[in-house]
Formats: structure tokens, C-alpha cells, sequence
């Protein structure tokens, strides 16, 4: 199984020879570079092949890698036992044939793999096992080895071998036969590059014929190390000692390059790659040498991390589809994009810095003017970067601050025709171009203060009218008649109206000839020429203190760059828009132009972003990209013939921004494996593959098969049912999902280039297999079981209820049916008795009244026996008629109220027969009676969640009192009535309750009782 290991990439830039003088004329190639630590078995590749994927296979002493531009996969003899495994890790040669199968020449015979089952197997000639070179033709492939030539049948598994017999007699007969490399070219030549020279093998004569000896070449080096052919179909040899041959087949004619200057000597390998202009350039191993054939001109690029380092020494090359150049050094691989190479980078060696403040920039008829410090004050180059003029001495001339080494130019503009005006860190500076005269125009800007405000950031002209803008000290104007400056304003306002000196950088002026500038330490300040009012303007899109540099009037709008984003104003209705920069982009900005094409350009900390004034889209270009530094603290131009410029600590960057951001080929999306529980799985785009049940894990691999600058290649995948967004991975296409339940999911995955190309998205479906208890079968076996079980378990339960149901029903009726033959007796003998004193007592009307209310209460006392609940408005017309009867019992010595809550509807409320009649009796004789004066009784109903409280209240002497009376007249006898009611009510639900609450008055003495019954209203 092959080892992964994620790849980190890194850039590396690489100086090319050239001599240096005021600066050098020659740029920087940018290389991408990977070695052992990114995951290579070794850091010298002897072999390079891209499959048919698009995935890149190298070979090295140390076993087999494979690049997909993400992961580095690896594959040595000790990564398996048996036969299914490298027999030699020395991999001299790969190819592929037509069923994907990949294919070694080893040092110790022919091995395959096929990536798809990752399965090895080597075979072994009876010959020679020691394979240098293969090439592969139709269903065979031809091996070089040191004994011969060998054919192998890649469907019968077979070998057969050609030797070199032509003169057996001949002294290198067996140099012959040791080839070191062969190739079939474009019209099915079989060339052999041997120890004795180039042969080419007849296959269908099985001849051997040679093209290069020591008659048609007078530079004859024996060891042909490499053999190539380029475009054209020309045949090139890559010599020993005799470097660079070219053969003719038709003439047998051999042309040396051995005696043109620069001309590479040991040459191990040779390739052709494609260059921007559409031309062909050669490269040869031999001091990674270009050669440039038209001119009969040979190029060095020496591979050194830095001057002073010995030379790498390139062995083997190879350029992939993608045209990108392979270099195998004895550091690792490099990697040479030519559409990369876009910044071109120009350094000063004359002092280690342009200047310590921020070099200032101005181009004027193919002359770039740079202002620095030092040596460096003002110089004008040509397009070539060549010094045309240096005025520093000339400055220096000039005298007081200008004469020190600290005097530095900060900014040029033009001021008319014929005149540039200069600011610097010591005043303003007037340049007479057709004189080439420099002057004075200021010291300072101020005539009086105890400082001098001389450090001049900038210089505005408009309409003619000369704005100067000192650090921190505002904006003055220059009068021309008496050559002074005035200050137009000195401090503003800031966010707490406090005064706070201006600081300007930049100005413009819109349509309506208003001015708008840039304050490095808050924002923007407006100044209308109608009323002369500078006004800071206010706007929530522009963070309050930003630091705003450069500011710029482009189709209606105005364009700034505040501290984390991009603003656009309208002027005319003070609107704004704004785009934050993304993370990653925003951590300083420094400087920002605008190209020709509407895109906005921000040198900052981390790269160069470029912005989308239409798209608004953002994309960042860094050292990986071909920059010096991604900390771009320096200042950055447009040019007028389109190409930006940027100069920095000691160096000048310029590129095209239309060659920059035109857009790369599309790249291809490879799924490289799919990973299930460390076992990998043939997985297809067209069909669901089956994960098993009981997986833990699950792990997608793909790639973006782009090699330029892969480090910057970004990654997003997302399963559906799981993620509901797209998950970015960063820049290894690798996720993995745990313990996935099963069912049927689709995994989809894409990638972008770091340019912002964007692949399409791929979808991979694949179903995780339910375990045996989830399969269809088992759960419809197991939950007819369940339901079976439940439904006889829940029929005998039922059935145990209703009988223990009726049971307790039964005993609930008859004890219920006892309570009431108790209390309902109880009752008429109380009323019969009252009925017996009144006619004792010989009042008739009393009894006549007494005897109609009687016969009411007793046939409501006969109606209401069989039932086990009346409705409470029975209830309290029973309670009515009683508590009539006593009250004319007792010669109306009593008053009683009975109360209903206006949110109660006692005809629709059952309670129990006859449950509150016993506590109304209970007041009236032992609350009531005994009491002298006013006496009243209040019955009051009341619904409170479900629960009917029902209070009987008496204003009698309470219970402490009424128990004196029983003792005094010897009846301790607990009242039937109310012992009958409780037992009834425990006969209810939980929440039936009884409470009662004695009543105390004022000076302590008891003054009634209250008593408050719960009934539950579910009934």
C-alpha cells in the first residue's frame, strides 16, 4: 500500500546570470519546488511520466512517487511481502500502457502497478534484468538494458531479445549492446543511444544499423547518454563529453554544437517546452541550459537557492502536458511554468534601499523619474531600466538640508509643459526640463513657527493653482506673485470635534470641479470652490480614522481604499458602496492604482490584491505567484503604455495586468481514491459503488491535477444529508465522514486554481449497506415479533384493567350507595325535628313554611339518592332550600349568602351528591348557634385550573369554643355528616382536599371558621 503524505509546496526564486551595475537589467525565473519533506521517497528523480490522468510518476533510487498536485504516494520493496511488490527500488523508466497499467524499468527487472487495485507484479528476463530505458508501442513494450534490446509481450507476459551482432569482430562489439536509452519517434523508429554511439533497430529485419561513429562525426563521443526528438521530428543526442548532437537519417549527417560558446558538455537529458510567443525552446540537463536555436545561442540558468551556492546539477528533465518543465537536482524537483514568469524584477545595488521613505514615481516620454535618498535622490531611467540621468548631485548643489544624505524626493508632478514640480522631506523643488535646471521654489511652507514645515507629502495642481500639503501641517496654497505659500487650512475636526492637524497624500478633482482629498489619518476632506469650505466628509462606508493614500476619479466615481476595504462615492449624491477585502487580503494596505482595464491594484502585507471594479470580484497574487515579498511596502504606479510598476526596499517589479489575470486553461478534477476503513475501494463516476456495513470511516481523496503553484490550489467538498454547505479543505482535496448511517448518499467535489479558476463539480454516489440487524428482512421479522408481543401484552392488560376497572367501580357504587343511606337520614331527621319544634311551639305559618320547603328538599333528596353526581346549580338550589329551612328554624336569627364566580356555569359542572350540605350543617349548629349577635354564613364557589374550591364561611366562635360547649354539655360525638363527606371525597382524585382555617379578629378572640373544599372537575 502505497505511504501518503500531504504535500507543502514551496516557490524558490532563482537569480539568472548578469552583470550588475546601476541595476540588473535580468529578472527572476520563478520555480516551484518539492523534496523530500513534501513527501518524495528521495530528492533525485531519474525518471519522469504523466499518465493518461494527468497524474505525474517519478522515479528515484529510493522506489516509485506519484503527484497527483495535492498528495505524494509512494512505493518501495519493503511496503509489501510475496511477490506483489518492487522487487528493486532503483527506478530507471516508466510508461503506461492502454489499460492504465503503469509500467517500470527497474534494476532488477520489469515491473507494473495498476493504480486502480494498487496490485505490483515484477517480471524477470532470462537475459539481462537490469532495465535502463522502455518505450512503449501497441500492446509491447522495448526495454534498453546493458545486454541488448528486449521486447516484452504485454499480453502474453513474455520476453524476447535482440542483440547487436553487426560485426562481432569489432573491438566495441559489447559497448554495442549496453544501451543506455531508447525512444520510437513520429515515423516508428526504433533509436537506441548506446555506449558506442546512436543505432537505430529494424523491427521487421531485426537489424541494427549505426547513424553516428566515428566516420560521419569528428566529435564522436562514444556514450550517447539520452536521445530525443523535438517538433520538427529532428533527432537530438545528448552526449557524455561531447554535449549536444543533432543526427539527419536521411544523410546520416551529424551536426556538433560543441564549439558554439556556452555549449553544455555532459548532457544526461534533453526536452523541448513551448514558450508564450508560441516558439519552441530546448532544455538540456547540463547547467539547466536553453538553447536558442535560430541565434545558434546556448543559455545558462544555473539552479542556486542563492550566488554563493554550488550549482544543483540537473539530471533529468521532462515537460508535462501542461508545457510545465520537471527538474531533477540533487535537491528535489523544480518546477518552470513560462506563462508564470509575469513579474519582471530590476535591482539596485548601488545602496540597500531607494530611499527610507516611500519612493516616489513619475513617467514622461519613455522616461520613468524615481525619487529616493542618498545616491538615489532623483534618477530617470529608460524602459530597459538603464540610468539615463542621476540628479542627486545636482540636488545635493543645491545646499542646507538638500545637501545631506537624509533629503529624499516624496512625490513629481508635472506643473505645465515644460516643468515638473518636486517635494521632498527638505521643501518643493522646480525642474526646468528643456533647461534641465533645478531650483528652489521653498524651504518651508510656513514663515513663521518654531518649526519648519518643510517634509512635503505632496504637491497638487489645480487650475493652474499650486496646493502644497506638509506632513500633518494641512494645505497651503502658492502665490506666484510674492512666492509665498498660505495656509488654506491647517486643522479640522475630528470624530469628537477636536482640532486635528490635516495630513494629505493624494488629491482629484470630480465633474463639478469640486476637491476631494485623501487624510492618511482620517478619511476624506471635500473642498467646494463655490463657497470655499473644506468639509470632512462623513460617510458609514469609510472607517473613521483610515488611512487614506491615494484617491482616484474614474466614470462618474470616486475610488478610495480605507483600512479593510474598497469604497466608491458619487459625488453628486454622496452615496457610497463598499467591499470588504477578504481574509487573508486585508492585513495592511500600503498603495493602490487603478489599470487601464478598471481594475484597482493594492499593494499590501500580504501580496498584491487586485480588484474587480465591475465584478467587484477580489484575487491576490503573492511570492508564490513571483514576488520579492508579500510585504509590499513600497509605492505602485500604472504606466501610460499599461504596465504597472512597483518599487521597492532596493528593487523595481513590473507586469502586465492583462497577461496577469488572463485566465489559465481548465485544469482536469481527479478522484484519486476513496478510502474505507484504511482499505482502499474501486470507486466509478458512473455507478454507486457499496460501502460495507459496520465502516467507520470514510475518506475522499481528489485532486486538481494543476502543478503550477499548487499550494494555492483550494478545495471544497460536501456529502448530501450531512453538509448543507460546501466545506473547504484548504489546499488538500482530503475529507473523511464517520460512522455514516446507512442509505444512499452523493459526494460532490471541486477545486480552484489560485487564479480563481473554478472545475466543475463532480458527484460520486456510493451506498453504506445497513448492518444485518437493519437490513429490510431482519427489521420486518423483528418488528413483527415486537408487534405481536405488544399486541398481546397490551390485550392482557387491557383486559386486566377492565375487570380491575369494573371491580373498583362496583365497590365505589356500593360504598358510595352506603354514604348515602347513612347521611340522607341523617338529614330528614334533623329537618323532622325542626318541623316537631315548631308545631310544639304552636306556630303554624312557621310550620306550614317549614313542612312546603321540607317536601322540596325531600323529593330533590329522592331524586338526587341514585345518583352518584348532580350538577352544582342542584347542589346549590339543595343548599338554598336547607339552609331556609334552618334560618326559619331559628326565627331568622341567621343570614347566609351563597356565591357563584361569574366565569362558572353550574349547570354544566357535576359534583358529588350532597358534598358540601354536611360542612353548611356543621357552621350553623357548632359556629352559628351559640354565638351572640349579627351571625352569618357565606358559601362561595370559585374555578381555579380545573378545580372547583368551594369556601363556606361563618362568622360564628370558631372551633376552640365550640369544642368548650361540647365538653360543658357532654357531646363529644364527631359529626356523621362531615366524617361521611370525607370519606367521599377520598373516594375522588388526588387534588379532592379539605381545608379548614380558623378566623381570628383583631384582638386575637376567634371570630369563625372557614372551610374550603377541592373537587376535581373532571367528572
Amino acid at each position: 500500500m502505497p505511504v501518503k503524505k500531504p504535500i507543502s509546496l514551496l516557490f524558490l526564486f532563482l537569480f539568472l546570470a548578469g552583470t550588475l551595475y546601476a541595476q540588473v537589467s535580468k529578472s527572476k525565473l520563478l520555480f516551484y519546488h518539492i523534496s523530500e519533506k513534501d513527501g518524495l521517497s528521495d530528492n533525485l528523480v531519474s525518471c519522469f511520466f504523466q499518465d493518461s490522468k494527468g497524474m505525474m510518476w517519478m522515479g528515484t533510487s529510493y522506489g516509485l512517487n506519484s503527484f497527483d498536485g495535492s498528495v505524494i504516494n509512494t512505493w518501495q520493496t519493503d511496503n509489501a511481502t510475496g511477490d506483489d511488490r518492487l522487487k528493486s527500488n532503483q527506478i530507471n523508466d516508466i510508461t503506461e500502457d492502454g489499460q492504465h497499467v503503469i509500467w517500470m524499468a527497474t534494476a532488477e527487472g520489469l515491473s507494473s502497478l495498476d493504480p486502480a487495485t494498487n496490485s505490483i507484479h515484477t517480471y524477470q528476463s532470462s537475459y539481462n534484468n537490469v532495465m535502463r530505458s522502455l518505450s512503449r508501442e501497441g500492446n509491447k513494450l522495448w526495454i534498453a538494458t546493458g545486454g541488448g534490446i528486449l521486447e516484452f509481450d504485454i499480453a502474453g507476459k513474455s520476453f524476447k531479445h535482440y542483440m547487436n551482432n553487426t560485426d562481432d569482430h569489432r573491438e566495441f562489439v559489447n559497448f554495442d549492446n549496453d544501451v543506455n536509452s531508447l525512444t520510437i519517434d513520429s515515423k516508428k523508429r526504433l533509436w537506441l543511444a548506446t555506449v558506442n554511439g546512436v543505432w537505430m533497430f529494424d523491427r521487421e529485419k531485426q537489424t541494427f544499423e549505426q547513424y553516428d561513429d566515428v566516420k560521419n562525426d569528428t566529435e564522436f563521443d562514444g556514450m550517447a547518454n539520452t536521445i530525443f526528438e523535438d517538433h520538427k521530428g529532428r533527432i537530438w543526442v545528448g552526449c557524455w563529453s561531447k554535449g549536444v548532437k543533432q543526427i539527419i537519417p536521411q544523410t546520416r549527417q551529424v551536426l556538433n554544437y560543441s564549439t558554439i560558446k556556452g555549449a553544455p558538455t555532459h548532457v544526461m537529458s534533453m526536452v523541448e517546452q513551448e514558450t508564450n510567443d508560441n516558439h519552441y525552446a530546448m532544455w538540456i540537463s547540463d547547467n539547466l541550459t536553453q538553447f536558442k536555436e535560430p541565434l545558434d545561442k546556448f543559455e545558462h540558468n544555473d539552479l542556486k537557492p542563492i550566488v554563493e551556492a554550488a550549482s544543483l546539477d540537473p539530471r533529468c528533465l521532462y515537460v508535462s502536458r501542461d508545457n510545465l518543465l520537471w527538474i531533477s537536482t540533487v535537491k528535489g524537483i523544480y518546477m518552470l511554468d513560462p506563462t508564470r514568469q509575469l513579474f519582471k524584477h530590476h535591482f539596485v545595488n548601488t545602496q540597500p534601499n531607494i530611499t527610507n521613505q516611500e519612493p516616489a514615481i513619475y513617467y514622461r516620454d519613455d522616461k520613468l523619474w524615481v525619487g529616493g535618498d542618498k545616491n538615489l535622490t532623483l534618477v530617470v531611467y529608460d524602459d530597459a531600466f538603464n540610468v539615463i540621468k542621476n540628479y542627486t548631485g545636482a540636488i545635493r548643489a543645491l545646499g542646507n538640508e538638500y545637501a545631506m544624505d537624509a533629503a529624499a524626493v516624496l512625490n513629481i508632478v508635472p506643473y505645465g509643459k515644460d516643468e515638473l514640480l518636486i517635494s521632498t522631506s527638505a521643501g518643493i523643488l522646480k525642474l526646468n526640463l528643456p533647461a534641465d535646471k533645478l531650483s528652489v521654489l521653498c524651504h518651508k511652507v510656513n514663515e513663521t513657527g518654531q518649526y519648519p514645515y518643510n517634509f512635503i507629502n505632496n504637491i497638487f495642481v489645480n487650475n493652474g493653482k499650486i496646493w502644497a500639503f506638509p506632513w500633518r501641517r494641512g494645505i497651503w496654497e502658492y502665490d506666484p506673485k510674492t512666492k509665498k505659500f498660505s495656509a488654506l487650512v491647517v486643522k479640522m475636526p475630528d470624530s469628537n470635534d477636536q482640532p486635528k492637524g490635516v495630513n494629505i497624500a493624494d488629491a482629484v478633482t470630480d465633474d463639478r470641479g469640486n476637491v476631494w482629498l485623501a487624510d492618511m489619518d482620517y478619511g476624506l476632506i471635500k473642498y467646494t470652490p463655490a463657497t470655499k469650505k473644506f468639509e470632512r466628509f462623513i460617510d458609514g462606508n469609510i472607517t473613521p480614522y483610515s488611512r487614506a493614500l491615494n484617491i482616484d476619479y474614474i466614470k462618474g466615481k470616486l475610488w478610495v481604499v480605507d483600512n479593510t476595504s474598497v469604497v466608491a462615492i458619487d459625488p453628486k449624491s454622496n452615496l457610497s458602496e463598499s467591499w470588504p477585502l477578504p481574509a487573508g487580503m486585508n492585513k495592511f494596505i500600503y498603495e493602490y492604482s487603478v489599470d487601464n482595464r478598471g481594475n484597482l491594484w493594492i499593494a499590501t502585507k500580504t501580496g498584491l490584491v487586485v480588484f474587480n471594479m465591475t465584478t467587484h470580484a477580489f484575487n491576490q497574487y503573492t511570492e508564490e505567484d513571483g514576488l520579492i515579498n508579500n510585504d509590499m511596502n513600497g509605492n505602485l504606479r500604472i504606466l501610460p503604455k499599461g504596465n504597472m510598476l512597483y518599487i521597492g526596499e532596493n528593487y523595481f517589479t513590473s507586469f502586465n495586468p492583462t497577461e496577469l489575470l488572463r485566465k489559465p486553461s481548465k485544469k482536469s478534477l481527479l478522484l484519486s481514491s476513496v478510502n474505507v476503513d484504511e482499505h482502499n475501494i474501486t470507486a466509478t463516476l458512473q455507478q454507486p459503488y457499496i460501502v460495507p456495513a459496520g465502516s467507520r470511516k470514510i475518506i475522499f481523496n481528489w485532486a486538481l491535477l494543476n502543478y503550477t503553484n499548487p499550494l494555492q490550489n483550494r478545495y471544497y467538498g460536501k456529502l448530501d444529508k450531512i453538509d448543507k454547505d460546501w466545506n473547504y479543505v484548504g489546499n488538500k482535496g482530503s475529507i473523511n465522514y464517520n460512522s455514516l448511517p446507512a442509505g444512499t448518499y452523493t459526494f460532490s467535489y471541486k477545486a480552484a486554481t489560485s487564479d480563481g479558476l473554478v472545475s466543475a463539480e463532480k458527484h460520486l454516489i456510493f451506498i453504506v449497506k445497513p448492518p444485518f440487524w437493519k437490513s429490510w428482512w431482519f427489521e420486518i421479522i423483528f418488528w413483527s415479533v415486537v408487534g405481536i408481543s405488544l399486541f398481546l401484552i397490551i390485550r392482557n392488560e387491557r383486559r386486566r384493567e377492565r375487570k380491575k376497572a369494573a371491580i373498583k367501580l362496583q365497590l365505589s357504587d356500593l360504598e358510595m350507595r352506603a354514604l348515602r343511606a347513612q347521611m340522607n337520614p341523617h338529614f330528614i331527621f334533623n329537618a323532622l325535628n325542626s318541623i316537631q319544634e315548631c308545631i310544639v311551639s304552636k306556630n303554624t305559618k312557621a310550620a306550614y313554611t317549614y313542612l312546603s320547603s321540607f317536601s322540596k328538599l325531600v323529593r330533590m333528596i329522592l331524586e338526587n339518592s341514585e345518583k352518584q353526581f348532580i350538577t352544582l346549580e342542584a347542589e346549590i338550589e339543595t343548599l338554598r332550600l336547607y339552609l331556609s329551612l334552618e334560618k326559619l328554624r331559628f326565627n331568622d336569627d341567621f343570614e347566609f349568602d351563597i356565591q357563584t364566580d361569574a366565569n362558572i356555569h353550574p349547570s354544566f359542572i357535576r359534583i358529588p351528591t350532597m358534598i358540601i350540605q354536611p360542612f353548611a350543617e356543621n357552621a350553623l349548629w357548632h359556629g352559628l348557634i351559640h354565638k351572640k349577635g349579627d351571625k352569618k354564613l357565606t358559601i362561595s364557589f370559585i374555578q381555579e385550573k380545573g378545580i372547583l374550591l368551594c369556601q363556606i364561611e361563618d362568622n360564628g366562635i370558631g372551633r376552640e369554643r365550640s369544642a368548650e360547649f361540647k365538653t360543658i354539655n357532654g357531646t363529644q360525638k364527631q359529626s356523621m355528616g362531615i366524617k361521611i363527606t370525607e370519606e367521599r371525597l377520598a373516594l375522588l382524585q388526588n387534588e379532592a382536599a379539605i381545608k379548614i382555617d380558623d378566623l381570628g379578629s383583631v384582638n386575637g378572640q376567634a371570630s369563625g371558621t372557614k372551610i374550603t373544599i377541592s373537587i376535581p372537575l373532571q367528572f
